[in-house]
């Protein structure tokens, strides 16, 4: 087996999925100037950001990535998945064979942290609230996520024990 068909492999049990690689198109190009967000809705859809058990197959609503400052090697992937966000650390590994492991970590059902999204986009505001929203929830994000790390890196990784706000599951 190559390392490309590696890489995907291992990418795919994270949820990844490739893009493959396409022919050039025949056709002529289109007449419409695509936008930001259509650029970003068509990339959306190659990516699978669910549960890679199957539970939750939902796209990603946006997703942020951060290197650690206190743990050498180690970067962050937060997502906002079905309203609930989802943070993924990445940390080295010489022992595995991608030097790599990698753990999901998400809110429990009884944690505020899925509330956050829900309420604030239930919400329906003015004008100058619509128009924060966007950048409002990024931060929200960020603010769960900082919180998620804390409570990660509070547990026990080899015993795989972690405060009860938090589901921990490795992946990697």
């Amino acid at each position: 087996m190559d390392l490309d068909t590696q890489l995907a492999e291992l990418l795919a049990s994270m949820g990844v999925v490739m893009e493959a690689a396409q022919p050039p198109d025949p056709e002529p190009p289109d007449p419409q100037p695509h936008t930001q967000a259509d650029s970003q809705t068509e990339s959306d859809a190659m990516i699978d950001d669910g549960d890679v058990s199957g539970e939750d197959t939902s796209l990603s609503e946006l997703c942020l990535f951060q290197t650690s400052r206190e743990h050498y090697g180690v970067f962050y992937r937060l997502d906002l998945i079905a309203g609930a966000p989802q943070l993924r650390v990445f940390l080295p590994d010489e022992l595995s064979p991608v030097k790599m492991r990698c753990y999901l970590v998400r809110a429990t059902a009884c944690s505020p942290l899925r509330e956050w999204f829900t309420a604030a986009e239930r919400y329906d505001g003015s004008l100058v609230y619509e128009d924060a929203r966007d950048s409002t929830q990024q931060h929200l994000l960020f603010a769960a996520g900082e919180l998620m790390k804390r409570l990660f890196w509070a547990g026990e990784l080899e015993e795989q024990r972690f405060p009860p706000d938090v589901e921990v599951r490795r992946l990697v």
